[in-house]
């Protein structure tokens, strides 16, 4: 009996060393916390141009904060007032954006200047009110997985990593972040790469975004953001 445990263990051992180095399907709903009122605070140095030509630069705190949310299993989904991609283009009269984040199965979606109504829908209705073009809202799947890349429907087909969201990296990370206990956590940056502009978000399942850089290349805009404070909601 003793020698059939120890191979039991064995076995057991070599399945989780073999196992894949990212989220398992079971837990993709914990990517997103899909929790009302957990909020995220970023502290982020800003530069962009006032019209005509003139060059500023400052350092804002911004705070992300989910109003409404729910989970039925293989729908979820969290409503957010602010985020980090207000930071990109930003200007002294900026206001906090409205944004939507959708898990459908295992594939996540950002979708931006969502109304409290729009979210209300899907909300009551699941999949059967999913937004008709989602496709061209997709973000990542789960399990999340170094140089996999998701691209909008209407992107095609490429034989490159631009235009679509890539999983560029995969690296443990030490957050120094109030509100959180375990601080080493593994976290996924993904990149979106055009001609024109270069967006970076870092991922850490459980927690959310917690770093975001936008670089643009022409006109100065650019944002370097990093997660100072997380709260997690208690729902309701």
């Amino acid at each position: 009996m003793a020698v059939a445990r120890w191979a039991f263990r064995v076995l057991i051992a070599i399945a989780l060393a073999a196992s894949p180095r990212g989220v398992s399907a079971g837990d993709d709903a914990a990517v997103i916390p899909f929790v009302i009122g957990t909020a995220w605070t970023y502290q982020a140095l800003l530069k962009w141009t006032d019209p005509p030509n003139t060059l500023r630069r400052s350092e804002v705190r911004w705070t992300s904060t989910v109003i409404d949310a729910f989970d039925h299993g293989d729908v979820a989904g969290a409503l957010l007032q602010g985020g980090v991609w207000d930071l990109a283009w930003w200007s002294s009269d900026a206001r906090p954006g409205s944004y939507e984040v959708l898990r459908v199965g295992t594939r996540y979606y950002l979708l931006r200047d969502v109304s409290k109504t729009a979210f209300a829908a899907v909300k009551s209705g699941g999949r059967k009110a999913l937004p008709a073009d989602l496709d061209q809202h997709v973000w990542f799947d789960v399990p999340l997985t170094k140089d996999r890349v998701l691209r909008p429907r209407d992107m095609g087909r490429r034989d490159d990593t631009s235009y679509g969201w890539w999983i560029d990296s995969v690296d443990p990370a030490r957050l120094d972040v109030a509100g959180l206990r375990d601080r080493t956590r593994r976290a996924y940056r993904l990149a979106y790469v055009t001609l024109a502009s270069e967006h970076y978000v870092t991922v850490v399942p459980g927690i959310g975004v917690t770093a975001f850089t936008y670089v643009h290349h022409g006109t100065l805009a650019e944002a370097y953001a990093h997660l100072i404070a997380y709260r997690r909601g208690r729902g309701r």
